[in-house]
């Protein structure tokens, strides 16, 4: 097998591999910040009418530099801005002296102008900002502060918010490794086995995260993938690095060569790594079946990172056993699998498994039942915590000019024959038509491309982007009924998020089917059943439901949201539903094949399978609890950040791997299992569900000489 002999290779030449592990990690963190600023992201749904727009709002804006964005900077004073010019213009001064920005307008520098650009009630006024990707963080935020000082109220709009607010997740990464370490000292009960993990999940994870900001180099990946990876690649190296170290114990017991004992670890608990991550990086890129780049990529650039951490658990963690070879066993353990306090627990369960379905099921019911009520919207800086850059941005500019200034829509016209000038009649028929859609508030004059093909009329709405209402009105603009020649198609950022919406809600279904279909064909063929896949995939489908239901009680319910820093409801983003099932999916397989491969192995010794199930979660049950006690301590400490849409993530991964660990694969999974019988191992066309399966009959590790190093694996 590949998994074996790559584990006996890196331990053989262990020194090397860790050598080469390190320098790759150094050559790739420094060499990607070389590389400077990464690519903005940009959200598109082709296909769809924003999508059109967008063509068509390039044309207009005739701005082919993608580098370039533009944003505002709201000041707002005690009494009139005019008032203040003085203190506005060294505002606008300073901003220009910020590296990473091309150009600063001043409205008040004309008094006509300056007429125009003030908040209705004269005490604010808004600054025109061109800038780069990038910008000196620390500069605007002394720009921000000094304007404060003055007397100044300061709101930025996007996307320069993103540098002013931009928030870092080392915080929760300390934290989640901190309980980590604790979690693995007591359950290896050696400093060095706890070791092993750490080291081996940093190093992956600084790597794929290296790995993925080159491929930001090269394409717009969003902004929100590098935090998810984090998440995810911190969870998964420190479990998949565990599971080994777990089973190198028992290994070293069974084998007096340390080469031979990382062998046999890689033929059962590296195998089920190796499935395991396969399972975790197909089921997130199948949200690529969107056909959105922007939510193709948070698989695709989570699954990078996610490959990059395997293969370090694959290969660094062999290295690292064998370096350490005795040390990494604990120094008392329980070899008799018939009289731990797992096996009395797996005991119980096995006699009652009536019991325990029924149990699990209310519980798993409750859990669930809120995610009835789920509806999907869009976060906005509303969302944000109070005391926020993003939050106090957003309330300055809705109170100065209204919520809907947050959700300005973009009509863009498509011009045929061209209009000469701005006031051609077609376009003042078509701006007297948008002011009349219900919750309109204004419509601003139109801007025409230099060819006079295209035009764009901004529209500001009454409500914001997460008002329901919202929707109503981008549904009436794209009603409007336009002059001959004259083509429209809403855009923005809000109609595009209103057109993913709608993308996801139509492909979620096809996701669920592809992911569940894929899933149940690996686990078939690995494991040689067909109960066996069935019941993982509803169990998975189960921890999915559960933490839905979680999700929506805390987020869009409001229930404990103080809890988790937020001071009330806020809008689940489409996406992130679709996120979470692809993660969630993945990462219940996790488990599922540790506790499988271990039942499996005895059933092939005893030929009884009640007997294997106790004895496999007596083996694993440790285990599978302090991984999933650290994947959980690990999501959510991610809750620590200001950003709502990491804590949807963190609070659903969290609950999903508790109740996946603590009641779907210790007590609903095994129970199911015993009362199948012997009917789990069934596969059509081999052996009846009566007579255990001939070792033979499946792929047994060897080493060069044809000699056996470990019970089989899938």
């Amino acid at each position: 097998m590949l998994v074996v002999a790559t584990a006996r290779f890196c331990a053989r030449h262990r020194w090397f591999v860790i050598a080469a592990w390190i320098v790759l990690a150094l050559a790739a963190v420094l060499g990607t910040r070389a590389l400077g600023p990464t690519d903005p992201e940009s959200l598109t749904v082709p296909g769809s009418d924003s999508a059109a727009a967008s063509v068509l709002i390039d044309q207009v804006s005739g701005d082919d530099d993608t580098e370039i964005s533009t944003s505002t900077v709201l000041l707002v004073a005690t009494g009139p801005i005019t008032e203040h010019a003085a203190e506005v213009a060294e505002v606008a001064d300073e901003l220009r002296a910020v590296d990473g920005v091309v150009e600063v307008t001043d409205p008040l520098a004309s008094t006509a102008q300056g007429r125009a650009a003030t908040t209705p009630d004269g005490t604010g006024v808004q600054l025109r900002v061109r800038s780069e990707a990038e910008v000196d963080t620390a500069a605007l935020t002394d720009v921000v502060t000094t304007a404060r000082e003055a007397g100044l109220q300061v709101g930025v709009s996007q996307p320069l918010i993103d540098d002013l607010a931009a928030g870092s997740s080392r915080t929760s990464e300390a934290v989640g490794l901190a309980v980590a370490l604790v979690v693995l000292l007591v359950a290896l009960g050696s400093a060095w086995a706890a070791g092993v993990p750490i080291v081996t999940a940093v190093i992956g994870l600084l790597t794929g995260l290296a790995a993925l900001d080159l491929v930001r180099h090269a394409v717009a990946v969003p902004t929100i993938v590098p935090t998810l990876a984090t998440m995810l690649g911190l969870g998964v190296g420190i479990d998949y690095a565990l599971f080994q170290v777990a089973r190198q114990g028992r290994s070293l017991r069974e084998e007096e060569d340390r080469v031979a004992a990382v062998a046999r670890t890689a033929a059962t608990s590296g195998t089920a790594v190796a499935f395991a991550g396969v399972t975790v990086a197909v089921s997130i890129c199948a949200l690529a079946i969107t056909g959105v780049d922007f939510v193709s990529w948070l698989g695709w650039g989570t699954a990078i990172v996610v490959a990059v951490v395997l293969l370090g658990s694959l290969t660094l963690t062999p290295a690292l056993l064998a370096v350490l070879g005795p040390r990494v066993a604990a120094r008392r353990v329980r070899t008799d699998l018939d009289r731990t306090g797992w096996a009395r627990f797996a005991g119980t369960v096995a006699r009652r498994p009536w019991t325990a379905v029924a149990a699990s099921t209310v519980l798993l019911a409750a859990l669930a039942a809120p995610a009835v009520s789920l509806t999907l919207g869009q976060s906005s800086d509303a969302d944000w915590p109070l005391g926020s850059e993003r939050r106090i941005s957003y309330d300055l500019t809705t109170a100065q000019l209204g919520a809907g200034s947050n959700a300005v829509l973009q009509v863009a016209l498509a011009l045929d024959p061209a209009a000469t000038a701005a006031d051609d009649p077609r376009l003042t028929a078509v701006a007297d038509q948008l002011a009349a859609v219900p919750g309109v508030t204004s419509v601003a004059q139109p801007t025409l491309a230099t060819d006079g093909s295209a035009a764009l009329l901004r529209v500001q709405p009454t409500t914001g982007a997460a008002d329901t209402a919202t929707a109503d009105v981008v549904a009436g603009l794209r009603a409007v009924e336009t002059p001959a020649g004259v083509t429209l198609h809403v855009g923005g950022p809000t109609a595009t998020r209103l057109d993913l919406s709608d993308r996801i809600a139509e492909r979620l279904p096809w996701l669920v089917l592809v992911t569940v279909l894929v899933a149940a064909a690996l686990l078939a063929f690995a494991f040689r059943s067909v109960v066996v896949p069935l019941k993982a995939a509803a169990m998975d489908l189960i921890s999915v439901a559960a933490a839905y239901g979680v999700v929506t009680a805390v987020f869009e319910q409001g229930w404990g949201a103080g809890l988790v820093g937020l001071d009330g409801p806020v809008a689940i983003d489409a996406y992130v539903p679709m996120m979470l099932f692809a993660v969630l999916f993945g990462l219940s397989m996790d488990y599922e094949v540790f506790l499988l491969s271990a039942v499996r192995e005895h059933w092939l010794q005893t030929g009884d399978n009640t007997l294997a199930v106790r004895r496999g979660l007596a083996e694993t049950g440790r285990i599978i609890t302090a991984a999933a006690l650290i994947m959980f301590s690990v999501f959510a400490s991610f809750v620590l950040t200001d950003n709502p849409v990491i804590k949807v993530f963190g609070v659903g991964l969290a609950v999903a791997v508790a109740v996946d660990a603590t009641v779907v694969r210790t007590v609903l999974g095994p129970a199911v299992m015993v009362l199948t019988g012997r009917w789990t191992w069934w596969w059509p066309g081999t052996r009846t569900a009566q007579v255990p399966p001939d070792p033979d009959d499946w792929a047994t590790p060897v080493d060069e000489t044809g000699a056996r190093v470990g019970p089989p694996a899938p």
